[in-house]
């Protein structure tokens, strides 16, 4: 039984049948064609009546319309199809955008840019990057990245797909003829041979294109990585650099504050001190100035007593010379009027000199309270200027947290205190002032 030698009228199969989507296309005597770009279906074969020679019955063979019908050609002889290139290869995935080449190794960067080939990251901050964009890149080359991740899972598939396409071929070649190609005859045989050789090359093809996607998504998910990584680097170095810069800046601006805060309790201390020394020395001066003013008054009014005093035996002693000559002169009829007069006049005597003695008792007591209260109050201001001195130091310490009102109202306090000392001065002043009257007044009785 003969096996016919072609397929069709004229030993080929015919190029004018329209291309359909995924569907394989023949190429005259190439063998086999490319995929289109849609998805990869499979087709029932369909049966083609072919003639035998007169004396044979004629016999339906299965023809798969994905098989191409090269020209015969002798059994082991090399194929004479170009190889697919690069683009036929391509042309056998789905569409997918270009991966993005990595950047060659120790190839200068363009400055303002953080990576070739890529819209340029802005340049802020003393040489940083611009934190929106750098986010943006980054989620530009995440993208890419799952894109590139997409179109390599695609491959895969693509690749399963034609697998699964050639065993079914076989399956179909297997069903519809003999187990063994001898039976289909030299030319039938030499074309399923071409078809196996030309899946098997489809296949290697496919794991090189597989391989090699996947190797360039490796290579390029590297770079981005890296890329990112130098770029996250030099942001932060940027950073820790303004950080660093920022805590010499403030560390400065603090020991600056801190000196001129401490050279402003030094001259606020100091001006205290010298205001305290100040209210002491005249403390100081007031007080002597009372001591030696009291002093004079009472030894004033000491002097005035014994002067009045003085004066006072004088005129006794006159009167008595008065009444002796009287008495000479009128010894018979004024001996009991002199006897009453000298007794008068000693009565009065002895009451000016009780009056004198008291006068002068009452001008030492006076004295002596004058004496004890300039004490005190010498005690009282050197009390008070020492207080002065503790408060001006406390308040020279607190000078940096409670500012200048304060000493001014430390300044007004103790101005008032000296105000206070002028007033206990004119009131010891009055207080001699009366003694001195009352001096006077003991002088009025006695005469």
């Amino acid at each position: 039984m003969g096996i016919p030698s072609v397929i069709g009228d004229h030993g080929q199969v015919p190029h004018d049948r329209p291309r359909e989507p995924g569907r394989l296309i023949p190429m005259s005597d190439q063998g086999l064609s490319i995929f289109d770009d849609e998805p990869t279906t499979t087709e029932e074969p369909t049966p083609v009546t072919t003639k035998a020679a007169d004396d044979e019955p004629t016999q339906v063979i299965p023809v798969v319309k994905a098989a191409a019908t090269p020209p015969a050609r002798p059994q082991g002889a090399p194929s004479d199809r170009p190889a697919p290139t690069q683009p036929d290869r391509a042309a056998a995935t789905s569409p997918r955008p270009p991966a993005a080449s990595p950047a060659p190794t120790g190839a200068p960067r363009p400055a303002g840019f953080a990576n070739p080939g890529t819209p340029g990251l802005p340049i802020v901050r003393k040489g940083g990057y611009d934190r929106d964009a750098v986010d943006a890149q980054i989620r530009q080359l995440a993208s890419e990245k799952a894109t590139l991740g997409a179109s390599l899972t695609e491959s895969e598939q693509r690749v399963i797909d034609l697998e699964q396409e050639v065993a079914r071929i076989r399956e179909e070649l297997a069903e519809s003829a003999n187990p063994s190609y001898a039976g289909l005859g030299g030319r039938a045989s030499a074309m399923l041979r071409l078809a196996e050789e030309e899946a098997g090359e489809i296949r290697s093809i496919a794991e090189a294109d597989s391989a090699e996607i996947r190797d360039q998504a490796t290579r390029d998910a590297k770079a981005i990585r890296a890329e990112a990584a130098r770029e996250a680097d030099d942001m932060r170095a940027v950073q820790l650099r303004e950080l660093e810069e920022n805590r010499t800046r403030l560390l400065t601006d603090a020991e600056q504050e801190r000196a001129l805060a401490k050279s402003e309790a030094e001259d606020a201390r100091a001006s205290a001190r010298r205001e305290a020394d100040q209210l002491r020395l005249a403390a100081q001066q007031e007080v002597s100035e009372l001591r030696s003013q009291s002093q004079r008054e009472v030894e004033q009014a000491r002097a005035g007593v014994d002067r009045e005093v003085q004066e006072a035996r004088r005129a006794l002693a006159v009167e008595k010379e008065r009444l002796a000559r009287e008495a000479t002169d009128h010894h018979t009829s004024a001996v009991a009027e002199t006897r009453r007069l000298v007794e008068e006049s000693e009565q009065r005597a002895n009451a000016a000199e009780a009056r004198a003695v008291e006068a002068s008792k009452q001008a030492t007591e006076n004295r002596a309270a004058a004496q004890t209260e300039s004490e005190g109050l010498l005690v009282r201001a050197r009390r008070e200027a020492e207080q002065i001195i503790v408060s001006a130091r406390t308040q020279a310490e607190a000078i940096t947290t409670s500012g200048d009102a304060e000493v001014q109202r430390e300044i007004a306090t103790k101005r008032a205190e000296l105000d206070r000392l002028t007033k206990r001065r004119a009131a010891i002043t009055a207080q001699l002032s009366s003694l001195a009257d009352l001096v006077a007044g003991f002088g009025e009785d006695e005469s």
